[in-house]
């Protein structure tokens, strides 16, 4: 009997050390490193579409005013010598022309910047050096302006 325990303790002795659970810890490493890479790429995306996004929009709005700053260059200039009377009425008293028989306003209620037609909605006279342009334009889109007319 003896000679049996001891075969089992040499058994025993000469039995590999238990093994840990170590194995496996790669694959979640890998897929949260995985994951964090991917939501900072997306987050890196969302930063990037919404400054692209203002940049646009204060794009937009530049050409916005850069159109209203033409037409109002372009209605001053038209608005001198025989249309110059025109300017104190208010656009709806243009087509009688009484006081302004000379005066064609045609150029004063339609024009064209860039590829963009407007159309005169309404001018109404503040006082003696300015007044309101209101404008409609071919997109859709309309303007109010205030002018200060040069003498």
């Amino acid at each position: 009997m003896a000679a049996g325990n001891a075969s089992a303790v040499v058994a025993l002795i000469r039995m590999p050390p238990p093994v840990r659970q170590s194995n496996g810890f790669v694959l979640p490493l890998a897929l949260t490193g995985s994951a964090l890479l991917l939501l900072s790429s997306l987050s890196l995306q969302t930063l990037a579409f919404h400054g692209r996004q203002r940049s646009s929009q204060a794009l937009a709005t530049a050409k916005t005013r850069d159109a209203d700053q033409s037409v109002l260059m372009a209605f001053q200039q038209h608005a001198q010598g025989a249309a110059a009377c025109l300017l104190a009425l208010p656009s709806s008293a243009w087509p009688a022309l009484e006081q302004c028989p000379a005066a064609d306003p045609s150029p004063l209620q339609a024009g064209r910047i860039d590829d963009r037609h407007w159309h005169l909605l309404a001018w109404q006279p503040t006082d003696a050096a300015g007044g309101t342009l209101q404008l409609s334009w071919s997109d859709g889109q309309q303007s109010r302006i205030d002018v200060e007319l040069q003498p």
